[in-house]
């Protein structure tokens, strides 16, 4: 009897624990859509935006809110704890004020905890072992102009030992507070990554981060390696072939370096690209699952049965991915014919009042770019290179202008009659020149990507401010031309 006792026993547990591996990560994926925030339609949101979530979260108790402190220029900084668990787990988002990614995640988990529905084993099971600590936001100055900075100028990544920002202290003091055992440390990264020397993008990167120069790995950083290696497991079954693995040179003054030092295995998440999803809308959604994943996995420690070669042997970042990559185009240079490849990449701008953004297209590279990617590739073998014309407005109204026409002509510039053009950039799919100004329109290396592309004399495309239309089939629908003083 004591036998089947003891065999009963370990069946319930060993059933416990199988269940709880085998959560159907592909029903949160397919149910995401209803706990999405509405507030966060778009990748640019300030400060007030997440007040007003945060000022409803305060309604259900489930919810602790605490007021950490203030930033730079007196915004508020809050910290939401969720879960009654032994094992302290701190998250922080947009310590770079132009990486949102995963505060939209963060406010989209706010949601999945409050609900009520067949999820609510899991959350049971969470809260249960473990008590979340979350930081959103936590440079609401740089958010505020979208910048990687606070309004210091100070990279709080890079303030984890001289602790000169007060949005870094309060960050340190949370963590010596606390003494999480797990952190996640959320970022964005450049769209250009790719995961290894392949052609996709690395729209989720992980790192453990090393805490010396050796990059040695003690207990701490194994269990960091170990959770990324089963979180790649899980967004492989979604994003295959879209995991990287970022540079771990020790940075020691970085605060993931240093929770990783002061005993918090803390895991890296840089939100990369995904094609056509500028707002990064899918990325987000990326983020969701992987915090849900995370949570499960160290709840029921499910890290200790991961190896470190599975960490190691995710690719790592490379840097070889344009917006727009044309193959094997001809270009003219003192009545000779050379071949280039041409890359192209646009910056997102924010105006100087920080209340609108832009694009600007530039060549970035130029010449044999064979090891390179894009998002968008062409192989224009046989086609040549030549500068866009400039349509002057003689006193008509850029209003009056059809631009389709003066696209399919040719055209990437219209020549103003005034020097007096209000904005940084225009809404029309041309870019504006004014009256005095005196542009470097020439199609070459580092300049603005503004050209046509001909065959047999017959124009195909037209690219205008990086962008590419094929005047045969495409409505032209990107209005972002750039203005020249």
């Amino acid at each position: 009897m004591k036998f089947l006792i003891t065999l009963i026993f370990s069946f319930l547990i060993t059933s416990g624990f199988n269940m709880a591996q085998n959560i159907d990560i592909q029903k949160f994926y397919e149910s995401y859509a209803f706990y999405k925030n509405a507030g966060f339609s778009k990748a640019r949101f300030k400060h007030k935006d997440i007040i007003k979530n945060i000022n409803k979260l305060k309604k259900n108790k489930m919810f602790e809110i605490k007021k950490l402190g203030s930033s730079v220029e007196g915004r508020n900084i809050f910290m939401i704890t969720i879960g009654q668990g032994k094992t302290d787990v701190l998250l922080w988002s947009q310590m770079h004020g132009d990486e949102p990614t995963a505060t939209m995640a963060l406010f989209d988990l706010f949601n999945f905890f409050a609900a009520d529905d067949n999820f609510n084993a899991y959350r049971k099971n969470i809260f249960s072992k473990l008590t979340l600590h979350f930081i959103p936001m936590l440079n609401p100055d740089g958010a505020e102009k979208f910048q990687r900075r606070n309004a210091l100028n100070i990279d709080l990544n890079r303030d984890a030992i001289r602790l000169q920002s007060p949005e870094a202290k309060i960050l340190k003091v949370v963590r010596d507070s606390l003494k999480p055992k797990f952190a996640f440390n959320l970022h964005d990264q450049k769209t250009n990554y790719t995961a290894g020397q392949s052609f996709r993008s690395a729209t989720i990167s992980f790192l453990a981060p090393a805490f010396n120069y050796k990059k040695d790995i003690n207990p701490v950083r194994e269990n960091t390696m170990k959770v990324i290696a089963k979180l790649n497991y899980v967004l492989s079954k979604f994003i295959p072939g879209h995991i990287a693995r970022y540079n771990d040179d020790f940075e020691p003054r970085a605060f993931g370096d240093n929770f990783v030092k002061w005993g918090t295995s803390s895991v890296l998440i840089e939100s990369g690209g995904w094609e056509n999803d500028t707002e990064k809308q899918y990325v987000r959604k990326l983020n969701f699952i992987a915090l849900i994943s995370g949570f499960n996995i160290i709840a029921n420690e499910f890290y200790k049965h991961a190896n470190v070669e599975e960490y190691n042997a995710i690719p790592v970042n490379d840097n070889l991915l344009f917006d727009l990559l044309l193959k094997n185009l001809k270009v003219k240079y003192r009545n000779k014919i050379y071949v280039v490849d041409i890359g192209i990449s646009r910056e997102d701008v924010t105006t100087a009042d920080f209340k609108n953004h832009y694009y600007v297209g530039k060549i970035e590279d130029w010449g044999d770019l064979s090891v390179f990617y894009g998002y968008k590739e062409l192989d224009l073998k046989g086609c040549e290179i030549r500068k866009s014309k400039v349509f002057n407005l003689e006193n008509r109204k850029l209003e009056d202008i059809d631009t389709q026409k003066l696209l399919n002509k040719g055209y990437g510039f219209i020549q103003l009659d005034s020097d007096i053009y209000n904005g940084e950039f225009t809404t029309f799919p041309l870019n504006v020149i004014l009256k005095n100004a005196n542009p470097n329109l020439n199609v070459e290396y580092s300049n603005y990507a503004n050209f046509t592309i001909w065959k047999n004399n017959k124009l195909l495309y037209n690219v205008v401010n990086g962008c590419i239309h094929n005047v045969d089939t495409d409505s032209y629908k990107i209005k972002n031309g750039l203005i020249f003083r």
